[in-house]
């Protein structure tokens, strides 16, 4: 494989990351949003907090 064909797959496996990290974030965003329409941001912040335990307990 050439250089330039080497950077040009780098950039976009670069790219494609870059907005799945975007999109996830985004996704995070909307699903918080609508919680908070039918729930307390006490109660939001409580199951936000117990999910990143969850996550962190993965590692």
């Amino acid at each position: 494989m050439t250089a330039p064909k080497k950077d040009i797959d780098r950039l976009a496996r670069q790219s494609k990351a870059d907005y799945l990290r975007r999109s996830s974030v985004t996704y995070l965003e909307c699903c918080i949003s609508l919680m908070l329409t039918h729930l307390t941001a006490e109660e939001v912040a409580r199951i936000l907090e117990q999910e990143a335990h969850f996550i962190r307990d993965l590692d």
